[in-house]
């Protein structure tokens, strides 16, 4: 039974490596114009999504809007260690959206809900490189639902906590490599659903300094009823590699603890600044539940991960320029949680340095166009195959990394 399961380790094993690093960024576009620096930032309903507690600060008689669209591009190039032949990733936007709304029940209790999309990616390699037997596409979407309620303590301080439901969608496809016939290929996918809590604390020490800290507990995507594939099987392979499987897997998403610092310098300038560590330790292997079929036997494939927790800092900067024209600007720097061992082509990370800027304009006294850019450049990644772990699908070579970010919105209150 040995060999079976040999043959279904690189289908899965992608799954595993794309659970790190692979957050969307900032869920709003002032906020990605800051760098994500937003845990004691109050200038947008945006920070709530990060800092729950941020809400007790909207406690007058306004109802407020903020919504718009994000979309991603990763680009990786690859150069192999035998070949020294170079492949560019093809051009592939992982779209994303935001939505948040409040209202204050009275002057100590705010509700809010916000709808997001915080992690995901796509990642699509040319279907004849060099790697197609490890991965060619690749997708994963999440939409996170968080109804919050926010308590304004007193005159200097607020606490919230909100529920999250969330959901996601995960497919990947790859070449049967060991055949000659190119159209040979496994696919899966699978979709779940998954419960989480984020809490918040928001205080200041004056009408220049604030504070901010959260904490948002993992979530675990159980993906049920899911399906894996094979096409352009050999007849003599049919048995070991069956034209539909059933699988159920989870993804476990990690917790975040958020801690940062807003400053007021003047009337024109503010200065933020976030420090995070996510909880990517959570990933130490990955279960996966395949269910009978044919001759084969229901059975349960274990992927070691050993994933390591990873610190992000953000600093980020406001500056208005007149009443109508606010810019934004942020630098962050991000940690990866992948090994070197476990790297992979389906979902490349690294240490990355980013820089972003954006801008508010106000249409009206209260309508605001918020728009902003950011670009993360990784260091380079070396990817060794282990010949006596058949655990980790990879090809040797070496990998670069760039992450585009922009973001559109408006924001409004009435």
């Amino acid at each position: 039974m040995r060999q079976p399961l040999l043959f279904l380790i690189p289908v899965f094993c992608g799954l595993t490596a794309s659970a790190g690093g692979f957050d969307t960024g900032p869920q709003g576009a002032r906020i990605l114009g800051l760098g994500g620096a937003s845990t004691a930032y109050i200038n947008s309903i945006a920070g709530l999504s990060v800092n729950p507690g941020l809400l007790s600060q909207w406690g007058d008689s306004l109802t407020r809007l903020s919504f718009g669209g994000i979309g991603q591009l990763r680009r990786s190039s690859f150069i192999g260690q035998d070949t020294y032949q170079r492949t560019d990733q093809e051009l592939a936007v992982q779209p994303g959206g935001y939505f948040y709304a409040t209202r204050a029940l009275n002057k100590r209790v705010t509700l809010g809900l916000s709808l997001t999309t915080p992690y995901g990616y796509h990642t699509k390699w040319p279907d004849t490189w060099e790697g197609r037997a490890v991965i060619q596409e690749s997708r994963l979407n999440t939409y996170f639902v968080q109804p919050t309620v926010a308590f304004k303590l007193n005159e200097n301080f607020g606490a919230g906590v909100g529920f999250i439901y969330a959901y996601g969608k995960y497919s990947q496809r790859r070449a049967l490599g060991q055949y000659d016939d190119p159209s040979a290929n496994a696919q899966l996918s699978a979709s779940g659903s998954g419960y989480g809590l984020s809490a918040g604390l928001y205080g200041r020490t004056g009408d220049n300094l604030s504070f901010g800290i959260s904490y948002r507990t993992g979530v675990n995507l159980k993906l049920k009823d899911g399906t894996s594939t094979y096409a352009g099987v050999p007849a003599r392979d049919a048995a070991q590699l069956p034209a539909s499987t059933g699988l159920n897997t989870q993804i476990n998403l990690p917790n975040v603890v958020s801690v940062g610092i807003a400053d007021r310098i003047n009337k024109q300038m503010l200065l933020t600044f976030d420090f995070t560590l996510t909880g990517w330790s959570n990933l130490d292997s990955l279960k996966l539940d395949l269910a009978a079929n044919g001759s084969q036997p229901a059975r349960r494939v274990n992927q070691p991960r050993r994933y390591e927790d990873a610190m992000t800092f953000r600093i980020g900067a406001e500056y208005q320029v007149n009443p109508k024209l606010t810019l934004l600007a942020g630098v962050r720097y991000d940690e990866t949680p992948i090994r070197d061992e476990f790297i992979n082509p389906e979902f490349i990370d690294a240490n990355r340095l980013g820089v972003s800027a954006g801008l508010v304009y106000q249409l009206t006294q209260r309508l605001n166009l918020e728009g902003a850019y950011s670009f993360e450049y990784g260091q380079q990644r070396i990817a060794r195959t282990n010949p006596l772990s058949a655990q980790v699908a990879n090809i040797g070579g070496s990998y670069r990394l760039a992450v585009q970010t922009a973001s559109l919105g408006v924001a409004m209150a009435f």
